[in-house]
């Protein structure tokens, strides 16, 4: 299942991106695009269809929240599975993205073990709520 998953990666952080590639190269995703920022992930999005985007919260341009919002009112996109990443451990904001629908976070740095854990969890969850209706 997760050597088919399109991933789009979006963090304005060139080594960053690295890292979450090679994370997710090592579960077996093999189709991995990448974006600077929100602006240019949301062109991507539009030409491609994602299966999952992990994106960093603050980036110029267009930051996380920001480009959740804007796949919130893209019917095609809404609900694409998504992942915020920070550096900021801020429990305010962290809810104030969860109020935003935000529902799925990774702290940097993180470990292999959270991120696999993290990642098979997004993943399987429309899965999961698919067989409980």
């Amino acid at each position: 299942m997760l050597s088919r998953c399109s991933t789009l990666i979006v963090d304005d952080d060139l080594f960053a991106r690295g890292i979450i590639r090679h994370h997710l190269t090592r579960l077996g995703i093999k189709n991995i695009f990448e974006a600077s920022d929100g602006e240019e992930a949301l062109e991507i999005l539009r030409q491609a269809k994602m299966d999952l985007i992990i994106a960093d919260r603050y980036m110029p341009k267009l930051n996380g929240l920001e480009l959740f919002c804007n796949l919130q009112m893209e019917p095609l996109l809404k609900d694409t599975p998504f992942v915020m990443i920070t550096m900021e451990d801020d429990e305010t904001k962290i809810a104030d993205a969860r109020k935003q629908g935000i529902r799925h976070y990774l702290v940097k740095p993180f470990n292999a073990e959270i991120f696999d854990d993290k990642i098979q969890e997004v993943l399987q969850q429309p899965i999961a709520e698919t067989l409980s209706e």
